[in-house]
């Protein structure tokens, strides 16, 4: 049986249950999970392995990769933006950077791009993942001569993976710096967060290990849901083996390429420095339900004003759900944070945040005063995995 480590009050018990029942189940090897609730930490769990083969436990300041909920940390980012009067979301995005009017995206707005309603969930250009840092070059033509998949505004389709180039090229041309540098000064030191885009020296020691599931394996464990047509991954597996290459999925999620390797790419010590904003946040659990928790009250902690009410007001309100072209389900974006349907993660609307790949997720619910931050290494093969929902229904039984 696994050692469960941290502390948890005794009014959230049934999270600790539900953290421990996921490694029962054999669902995790390593995780952390940290939980606010009116502005107190009430949860902060930890077990299981940074590495299984090196034996090395899962300490309080482990660090992991997670993925796609580096696109609310970047959104964040963008928030702050705004909050300083640097952009305004329905202007064009070529108002801050000319060059991208290019192929008809002059009427693309900031919003509509943060939004994946802009037509540019994917490239038609070929690229690695290697070529963001070997070849800058090639990554900014190929998003300069790309043309929307459709007239922007009129489909919603994820960019999995282009969606955080297009948002590191617009934020450097806006801001004169990078995301990540911003995000370290402005936010994560400040807030004394443990949480990088893009890991500085002398940190790699703490990262564990990611243990993906390959996209064959995927395929066949999602098998019975492909074939009967059920469910957003039966429908998107559906897309990827009978769209013959051609599918907005494969063209999301397989461009740029993560080579042979595929996701274990993401073990790369040289990938982790990178500022890839789609995908290679890394950090803990504790950071980021303490990030969401200044969210969650208002966007200021003492004299630290991340953002003010009105921007926090256009992300908590509802929002209309639309039929998504890449994960085949219905959902929303808020200026860059997900909206899910009312009861996946949580039973309020105004809750925002981001899931990543795998199971990581992280929101703030302005209405339950709850901040969640929830991270592992052992990723599961569907988009919102049982062991995630599982860990976040548990906090609202609590209240």
């Amino acid at each position: 049986m696994v050692e469960i480590n941290g502390s948890c009050h005794k009014k959230f018990l049934p999270v600790k249950d539900a953290f421990a029942e996921n490694f029962a189940s054999g669902d995790e090897i390593g995780a952390a999970v940290s939980i606010f609730h009116k502005g107190v930490k009430v949860v902060d769990l930890w077990a299981g392995y940074k590495n299984v083969l090196a034996k090395e436990v899962w300490d309080s300041d482990t660090s992991v990769p997670f993925f796609s909920v580096t696109k609310g940390i970047t959104s964040l980012c963008f928030l702050m933006l705004a909050e300083r009067k640097k952009i305004k979301y329905d202007n064009p995005v070529s108002t801050y950077w000319p060059e991208f009017g290019k192929n008809g995206k002059e009427s693309i707005t900031v919003k509509q791009l943060l939004e994946h309603t802009a037509g540019l969930h994917a490239l038609k250009k070929s690229l690695s993942i290697n070529d963001f840092w070997n070849n800058p070059t090639k990554v900014y033509g190929a998003l300069i001569d790309q043309k929307p998949a459709w007239a922007p505004g009129t489909k919603q389709a994820y960019g999995a993976q282009i969606w955080g180039a297009y948002a590191a090229e617009l934020f450097k041309q806006i801001a004169g710096e990078s995301a990540g540098k911003f995000f370290q000064r402005e936010v994560a030191k400040k807030l004394k967060l443990n949480l990088f885009l893009g890991l500085p020296n002398g940190l790699e020691s703490k990262v564990a290990t990611i243990y993906p599931v390959s996209n064959i394996r995927r395929i066949m464990l999602l098998l019975p849901q492909i074939l009967r047509g059920e469910g957003s991954e039966g429908r998107a597996g559906r897309a990827v083996l009978f769209g013959l290459g051609n599918s907005e999925v494969n063209k999301a999620y397989l461009n740029p390429s993560m080579g042979t390797r595929g996701l274990n790419a993401f073990n790369d010590p040289l990938l982790h420095k990178q500022e890839l904003l789609w995908a290679n946040g890394i950090g803990d659990a504790r950071s980021l339900a303490t990030l969401f928790n200044v969210l969650a009250h208002g966007g200021k902690k003492g004299k630290l004003k991340l953002v003010g009410n009105s921007m926090l007001k256009i992300v908590t309100a509802k929002r209309d759900l639309l039929y998504d072209e890449v994960i085949h389900k219905r959902m929303a974006w808020s200026l860059g944070f997900l909206k899910e349907e009312d009861g996946l993660f949580s039973p309020n609307f105004e809750t925002f945040g981001h899931p990543g790949m795998g199971g990581c997720l992280a929101f703030a619910d302005t209405r339950a005063k709850i901040s969640f931050g929830y991270v592992c290494n052992k990723m599961d093969y569907r988009v919102r995995p049982p062991k995630t929902l599982r860990l976040a229904h548990s906090v609202y039984k609590c209240l």
